[in-house]
């Protein structure tokens, strides 16, 4: 996940089911929670994070810029 910003899953947490997830950092750079997505394999496809990664760093990271910015 550090090195690509993000991860996912294939049947890990559940049989049949795939995730793409990426960290929100708080305003300490730590990681605080992550934003993720889940379905069905055959829907998210064996790849799920080359088709869906940019939309879950995106989103988490502008979680991550808004509580950086209340301090």
């Amino acid at each position: 996940m550090r090195r690509r910003g993000w991860a996912q899953s294939l049947g890990e947490r559940e049989p049949g089911v795939a995730s793409v997830s990426a960290p929100i950092r708080g305003a300490n750079g730590k990681i605080f929670a992550a934003v993720s997505i889940s379905g069905p394999i055959e829907r998210l496809t064996r790849t799920p994070g080359r088709l869906h990664s940019l939309a879950v760093v995106t989103a988490a990271n502008r979680i991550s810029d808004s509580l950086k910015a209340r301090g």
